[in-house]
């Protein structure tokens, strides 16, 4: 990380002299074994969990910033959610904010 943010940095000032915007850095991994199933009625015909579903709470690291969503519909099999580990936020984001910025 610390490498990869300050080549973001450097490449920002040679852009433009003294510039140094406030810099978010998010990982986000789809490979991992992590599925959802919706327990109520809030979900498509085929039983997977509607897209913009958000869990961050419960199964994720109790004091780093990460989650998953489900960013899109699952046409056919198991919707596989993707998982957001917030490395670094300058903008200080909240959570909620955080969530929105990966939806859309």
């Amino acid at each position: 990380l610390a490498r990869e943010l300050l080549a973001m940095r450097q490449a920002c000032k040679e852009l433009e002299e003294g510039w140094e915007p406030p810099i978010t850095y998010i990982v986000v991994q789809k490979r991992h074994h992590t599925r959802f199933f919706p327990s109520d009625t809030n979900k498509y015909r085929n039983g997977n969990a509607l897209a913009g579903t958000v869990v961050d709470q419960g199964i994720n690291h109790p004091t780093e910033g990460d989650f998953y969503l489900l960013s899109h519909e699952g046409i056919q099999g198991t919707s596989r959610p993707c998982h957001y580990q917030v490395l670094w936020d300058d903008n200080n984001l909240t959570a909620d904010e955080l969530e929105v910025l990966a939806y859309y």
